[in-house]
């Protein structure tokens, strides 16, 4: 759920988190560079004498060369400066260099903090968050951290240390004049305060509406079909344009932020350096201070007027980072609701034996019992099939199998062990599943295979592709096994791409494999000879079988009726269907000709 003002929720809200908070979280990402930050402090550092060095030469230069008419030393006044002018952009390149480095070191050790939290997070925290906020975070966000953390961190040490620098020298020069300098730069300061705490809402909103557009182009992308099939691409365009609308106006809310501080900033400072040469024409009149110290002072004041005219691009640049950690964090933060206890240990090898003991489960978030008290035993070796009327829970119980989530109550055991006490790496690579909508990714056939065995080797992909009836129609493909398959594999038909999926399930030899419904987008045909093929496959393999079609149950050595949570009934397909009127009604709703099709199979 979104609060009102449209932020998510978790630990780092913006609603009423330290802005300073989440940046200052970044220092552990910061000190593997902590020597490279030193050498960019040093570089800055000369680049500052450099830049200091050169009033007190013009100084000098006009009240030695040109005051008092000394032609001989114009020309060494000259080589001092044009030194002078080589030596500090030399400089400055070196640091932008390594800052340059430090920022993309930065952004990529956080981005793969955050795509291995990605990883570890539950499916159920997946199922509740948008994919392109995800996105969003993992991309513009951390960009935005970079952007400050390699450049922005940098130019402020550097504007403070030229702020302070430049102060004293100006005090030494001429207090009057400097009171006057500063008197005119505290305005400019009070702005640019109250410009970071707006700036700094704008750009958290700025950031979240990015993540719902990216979410709607995502969507739009993936579901491209559904919308040119029901025409709604003139619905989709214009839920588009609105969400671009909101992100446009949010976006011109800062810019004018940034313009009106801009327009303040240099207001102030042009009335201040009216007020120096005011101030100071008068002295050097008076013969308070030579033209040399004036001009000295007016290219001091001129260096002052960069770091406080600059402050509001700083601010800005950290209020962006800013609210991009804060919802970086907010990932970061969110523990994964599936994980290892502190005393869970791998389990080397498995039997095979799945128990469930009372299960009862809800959804995360909802009231509504999916499982009423389950219990189950599949022993090893065993194909068991599940069937039931829509929602009575069967994926739920594949789901649990592979601890995509945790029982609410009760135990789903492994060979004895609760699988809470399994470590989640260890009790999945046990485990081979295949859902009856499937996933591909969008790289090669044979990426997506190996999927299910890292390791294996091109017979071993033929043999799975082989046992799930998909190797002919690989075969004349373009590229065979390198063919890749496009987003989500929807370049391969529904069957094609359930084939594929199989394999990827099958391929390692799971001790424990779970089917859900795997045969729902195959031909009769073709369901016929996959399911000869996976008779030999299933006798090595404890199998949990979700399916409806009578042919596919057949391979089953027992059948479990769910209903409403429950296992009312358990036996063999042929002892269900005489003796289960329900176990009938569930086989005649799920097919098409029912009364040809449990007549065929009857006999």
């Amino acid at each position: 759920m979104e609060d009102p003002k449209g932020h998510k929720p978790g630990p780092l809200s913006a609603r009423g988190a330290r802005p300073a908070g989440s940046l200052r979280r970044l220092l552990p990402h910061v000190r593997p560079y902590r020597w490279q930050f030193v050498l960019a402090i040093v570089v800055s550092t000369g680049v500052l004498t450099a830049q200091t060095a050169s009033p007190e030469v013009i100084k000098r230069f006009v009240d030695e060369v040109l005051e008092q008419r000394m032609r001989e030393r114009l020309v060494p006044y000259a080589l001092l400066v044009l030194a002078l002018g080589v030596v500090w952009p030399v400089l400055a390149f070196t640091r932008r260099h390594i800052s340059g480095w430090i920022a993309l070191g930065i952004e990529y050790d956080v981005r793969n903090r955050v795509y291995a939290h990605f990883q570890r997070l539950s499916v159920d925290f997946h199922d509740g968050w948008q994919s392109g906020d995800l996105v969003s975070r993992a991309v513009s966000d951390i960009s935005r951290i970079r952007r400050f953390v390699g450049f922005g961190l940098i130019f402020l040490f550097q504007m403070g240390i030229q702020f302070s620098a430049i102060l004293v020298l100006m005090f030494q020069l001429d207090m009057q004049l400097a009171l006057v300098s500063i008197a005119c730069c505290l305005p400019v300061v009070l702005v640019s305060y109250r410009f970071s705490r707006l700036y700094h809402q704008i750009s958290r909103q700025s950031q979240d509406e990015q993540g719902d557009l990216t979410t709607i182009v995502e969507e739009s992308g993936t579901g491209v079909r559904i919308i040119k099939a029901f025409g709604r691409m003139p619905e989709r365009s214009a839920i588009f344009r609105s969400q671009a609308e909101k992100l446009f106006r949010t976006n011109l809310r800062g810019v004018d932020a940034r313009k009106n501080l801009w327009f303040l900033d240099v207001l102030l400072l042009g009335l201040s350096f009216v007020g120096i040469l005011l101030v100071g024409g008068q002295r050097v009149v008076a013969g308070g201070i030579t033209l040399g110290a004036l001009t000295q002072f007016v290219l001091y004041q001129q260096m002052l007027v960069w770091p406080v005219r600059e402050i509001g691009w700083i601010i800005a640049m950290g209020q962006e980072a800013s609210a991009a950690a804060e919802r970086v964090f907010e990932l970061l933060d969110t523990p994964p609701d599936i994980s290892d206890t502190p005393d869970a240990k791998p389990l080397p090898t498995s039997r095979g034996e799945v128990a469930f003991d009372d299960v009862w489960f809800r959804y995360p978030g909802s009231d509504a019992w999916i499982l009423r008290g389950l219990d189950l035993h599949i022993y090893p070796d065993e194909t068991l099939a599940l069937v039931g009327m829509t929602g009575c829970g069967k994926t739920t119980v594949a789901t649990l199998v592979s601890r995509f989530y945790d029982p609410s109550r009760g135990s789903v055991t492994l060979d004895g062990h609760d699988l809470r006490t399994i470590t989640v790496d260890s009790l999945r690579s046990h485990a081979g599943v295949a859902f009856e909508d499937p996933i591909l990714f969008s790289v090669s056939i044979r990426e997506n295979i190996l999927m299910g065995k890292p390791d294996a080797t091109d017979d071993e992909v033929w043999r799975a592709l082989a046992a799930a009836q998909a190797d002919e129609f690989i075969r004349e493909l373009p590229w065979g096994l390198d063919t890749r398959v496009g987003e989500q594999g929807y370049s391969l038909s529904g069957g094609q791409r359930q084939r594929v999926a199989l394999a990827r399930a099958v391929i390692g030899r799971p001790r424990i494999l779970v089917l859900d419904n795997p045969l729902s987008s195959v031909d009769v045909h073709t369901e016929a000879a996959i399911e000869d093929a996976l008779r030999t496959i299933l006798m090595g393999s404890t199998a949990l079988l979700i399916a409806h079609r009578p042919s596919t149950l057949l391979l089953a050595d027992r059948v479990a009726l769910m209903h409403e949570g429950r296992v009312v009934s358990t036996g063999t397909h042929h002892d269900l269907l005489e003796q289960e009127p329900l176990y009938r009604r569930v086989l005649a709703a799920d097919v098409e000709g029912p009364e040809r099709e449990l007549e065929e199979v009857s006999t």
